[in-house]
């Protein structure tokens, strides 16, 4: 009878050993894990640097004969730095991303050039650029997004014709004007994906702007009322990095 006892005592135990063992090999639950998604509204900042050429060409002078054609006054090479902020908002289809994105950058880019090669100096400096554009990308290596985009920019210069002192009438006096140029844009880069809300990118953009036209008062260098009629063009690239937040929370799944 104890054999019997002991015998089914074993049995018990062992089962229950057994059962012990299998508990403690089951996968335990793991806390849930954030899966990115590129969909949402986003804000963000960045910096970088501009450079690019103004041409300005002389086609009229009240009181003058007309100018056929008209002068190249110059062709300045400009550079320097912008920084500024975006927004826009992304939506997500499979590894495909589509979406739409507004910028403003205040900047300093400029750079004066001999006009006509001689004495006179023209200067071009840039102080702000606004864009908008679309964004068409894919998503590749998990967390990164490659686009390219397109759309329109506008640039607002300030244009300066000085003569030194000494060189001819009007020496020792500037003149200056403004414009405001409408352009399109093309662009490319890529953004990788920090965290859930956060994103980095780098990015490239070359903008060209329409001709615009400004008029200069050159009554100081005329020695009677004159204003002088000048077409200007800018050409524009741009490298930046820039971080972005994305608003609302990650999808969630359990791994």
């Amino acid at each position: 009878m104890k054999t019997k006892i002991s015998a089914a005592a074993i049995l018990l135990a062992s089962t229950s050993l057994s059962f012990a063992a299998d508990m403690a090999v089951k996968a335990p639950m793991v806390a849930p894990a954030a899966v990115w998604s590129w969909t949402g509204f986003y804000i963000g900042g960045h910096a970088g640097a501009g450079w690019g050429t103004t041409e300005t060409t002389l086609t009229a002078i009240t009181g003058a004969p007309a100018i056929p054609g008209g002068i190249a006054l110059t062709q300045n090479s400009k550079s320097g730095f912008l920084g500024g902020g975006q927004a826009g908002y992304n939506w997500q289809s499979g590894w495909a991303i589509f979406g739409v994105q507004g910028d403003i950058a205040g900047m300093d880019v400029k750079g004066t050039s001999p006009c006509l090669g001689i004495g006179p100096s023209c200067t071009a400096k840039s102080d702000w650029l606004a864009t908008v554009t679309g964004r068409v990308g894919g998503v590749v290596a998990d967390r990164t997004l490659v686009y390219v985009k397109g759309g329109a920019a506008w640039m607002h210069t300030d244009h300066n014709f000085s003569v030194p002192a000494g060189f001819g009438r009007g020496g020792g006096t500037s003149v200056s004007s403004s414009s405001t140029s409408w352009g399109w844009l093309l662009g490319l880069g890529a953004e990788y994906a920090l965290s859930p809300n956060w994103s980095a990118f780098i990015e490239y953009n070359y903008i060209e702007f329409d001709k615009k036209n400004i008029a200069l008062d050159v009554s100081a260098f005329a020695g009677a009322p004159a204003i002088a009629n000048i077409d200007v063009k800018n050409k524009l690239s741009v490298a930046k990095v820039g971080v972005n937040y994305k608003f609302g929370g990650p999808a969630v799944g359990w791994y």
